[in-house]
């Protein structure tokens, strides 16, 4: 293994140390926080628009929200009151998310794409720079984006995800025939739209049985998916009750896959202060050997990784995000101007 054991059990005991503590909490509940409601936004594309949500001071240092795959830019909703004034928080429905507008007919989503869309945002927002705050998928284009344009991110928030991960070589062949069978079907279903119809609660409850299968039992609370479900439900047509919002085919997988050394070369490239927060519970979504392989990319690279363990499942941030915001605003808050001598310290905020 390319992280001992020996390691891995001093960065739990960093990562938990502290956290907890009566001081932590009174910190946290005498800091002043983001307050007032959030506004709605739109951003024009070529197709359509972004939707996002926008919180804090406008002329606040920017962070841009970014979500995981089938979620929306509720996904921050439970962090933004606990976070530090002073920003201005810009959370997105990513292209076919939540209240965004969803490809035109006959297109299909690909990860490369939201390169794009974020490049299209920032110009709209005029941010020269900012901060990238990305909850699974969204960490993962959040990362990428960091290597890609290192000019224009001053740092880096990861919550529950390494990066996107690699698949070996000899299963990339068969992954495309997959994904371009799957399109197919999806087609001709939308070509024919039966649009499934529910209850707020039925559709609540189908939410949180799903993802709790895909991403483990106790990943996301009731009220989280109730969260999301804000923005992840639509009325219907005809007002009897709601669907879904987000684009059918974002659940086509991905025809072309990448292998370990794309993820590393990545990972290689991100030159900012980069938090990862894990959750202790929750899936790696690669194999450890890859997890331990890229993590040492990070360790070996950029003197600034921050590598945080906390407690709780896939969305932590939305179930516990009293555990996740003192994480992240000692984070924002800590100064970076000169390269810390102790090499531990990369582990311990």
């Amino acid at each position: 293994m390319l992280v001992t054991r020996h390691m891995r059990q001093v960065l739990r005991r960093q990562s938990l140390s502290g956290l907890l503590s009566a001081e932590s909490v009174t910190e946290q509940s005498s800091r002043r926080c983001i307050s007032g409601t959030s506004e709605e936004i739109r951003i024009p594309l070529p197709y359509g628009h972004i939707a996002a949500k926008a919180w804090g001071d406008p002329n606040g240092r920017p962070i841009l929200g970014l979500h995981g795959w089938l979620d929306n830019a509720a996904t921050h909703d439970h962090l933004v009151p606990l976070l530090s004034e002073g920003y201005r928080l810009v959370c997105l429905d990513q292209p076919g998310h939540g209240l965004s507008s969803h490809y035109p007919a006959g297109m299909n989503y690909k990860v490369s794409d939201a390169f794009t869309f974020l490049r299209r945002v920032l110009d709209h927002l005029k941010w020269d720079k900012t901060i990238i705050m990305g909850h699974s998928m969204g960490g993962g284009i959040g990362l990428w984006y960091s290597a890609m344009f290192p000019e224009q991110v001053e740092r880096l928030i990861c919550i529950d995800l390494i990066s996107f991960g690699s698949m070996p070589l000899k299963k990339h062949v068969n992954a495309a025939r997959k994904s371009v069978l799957e399109t197919m079907k999806v087609q001709v279903k939308m070509e024919n739209p039966k649009v499934p119809t529910y209850s707020f609660e039925d559709a609540c409850g189908r939410a949180f049985m799903a993802s709790n299968l895909i991403n483990g039992l106790g990943s996301i609370s009731k009220e989280s998916v109730e969260t999301l479900m804000s923005r992840g439900l639509i009325k219907t047509p005809d007002g009897s009750g709601y669907t879904w919002s987000a684009d059918l085919r974002l659940r086509i997988p991905t025809a072309f896959n990448m292998v370990q050394e794309i993820t590393e070369e990545f990972g290689s490239k991100v030159e900012c202060p980069h938090l990862l927060i894990k959750a202790t519970e929750a899936s790696k979504y690669m194999t450890d050997e890859s997890y331990d392989k890229i993590l040492k990319v990070f360790m070996q690279n950029n003197p600034h990784f921050q590598y945080r363990e906390l407690p709780g499942g896939h969305h932590l941030h939305l179930n516990t995000p009293e555990l996740v915001a003192p994480v992240i605003n000692k984070f924002l808050e800590k100064d970076f101007s000169e390269p810390d001598p102790d090499r531990r310290a990369q582990f311990d905020l």
